[in-house]
């Protein structure tokens, strides 16, 4: 199956903001890691473990739009998917060495909506006409595999970039509630990754409170693009933590071989997590 990116669908411009945002915070964060480092040396080192394992729950916020042999179809003016829905996200690390990381985590979305279009929507060859109300879902299951090396590992934090790749499976329905008439599409692929991570404490001498982000994508050419952000700060008490920050990701991507088929999809909400390690 092949992709292209989806040119009428208009999601570059934030895209390219958060990835420069990221990147600038990512580059100077580089030096603060290192000029704490000799600050806190001495103290027990917080990354010498070898299992790390998070659960977050993710308010999610999405928007964009789907496509399949006819219009573009917005996900909130059209659909009106719900807002500030509860998402499950988890991650495992393990650490066979101590620079070195193996990175698993997934998140299985649930969307819905309801919502009596003002125009007439097509979505797989299905017509759905102005007043009729519309009943949508989608679910997309993501789950990431990859190997992270850690340049900068100690008593400070850590900086690591990765590469992997991610499984990607989606399948997407709507249904018109006066006629039953049901449009649904499905798509698996899977996706090459690579990105950076890191891991500060900030307060010399403690290790108590600790603050952390990554940027994880790759641009695919004539295949369309997918990026993902996320930015936390938390609380440890011994191998216990607790974290909030804000997590995003921006998909753009194109079946080039049905005509008129897509997504560009923006996934966005803050994101509170509970980690424990050993």
């Amino acid at each position: 199956m092949a992709f292209a990116i989806a040119t009428n669908i208009p999601r570059y411009a934030t895209l390219r903001i958060e990835l420069f945002v990221m990147s600038k915070t990512l580059f100077y964060l580089v030096p603060f890691l290192f000029s704490i480092g000799t600050l806190v040396r001495g103290a027990e080192n917080p990354e010498d473990f070898r299992l790390e394992i998070t659960g977050a729950a993710w308010v999610l916020n999405p928007s964009g739009a789907i496509q399949s042999s006819g219009t573009p179809v917005d996900l909130v003016k059209d659909l009106n998917v719900q807002q500030q829905q509860p998402t499950f996200y988890g991650k495992l690390v393990f650490k066979p060495g101590r620079k070195h990381r193996i990175v698993i985590e997934g998140t299985p979305f649930r969307l819905s909506g309801l919502n009596t279009v003002s125009r007439t929507v097509t979505y797989r060859g299905q017509i759905f006409t102005v007043n009729q109300t519309l009943k949508s879902s989608a679910d997309l299951d993501y789950v990431f595999g990859g190997y992270q090396y850690d340049v900068i590992s100690g008593e400070a934090g850590h900086l690591g970039f990765s590469v992997g790749a991610a499984y990607l499976g989606a399948t997407g329905v709507i249904q018109s509630v006066q006629t039953q008439t049901i449009a649904t599409k499905s798509l698996t692929l899977g996706l090459p990754l690579a990105g950076t991570e890191f891991r500060a404490f900030p307060v010399p001498g403690h290790r108590w409170i600790d603050i952390n982000g990554g940027i994880r994508g790759m641009a695919l050419g004539s295949y369309g693009n997918y990026l993902e952000a996320s930015g936390n700060g938390g609380v440890w008490v011994r191998h216990i933590g607790l974290e909030a920050g804000y997590r995003a990701v921006n998909a753009n991507i194109h079946d080039t071989s049905s005509a008129g088929s897509g997504v560009a999809v923006h996934l966005k909400g803050p994101i509170f997590s509970a980690m424990w390690k050993w």
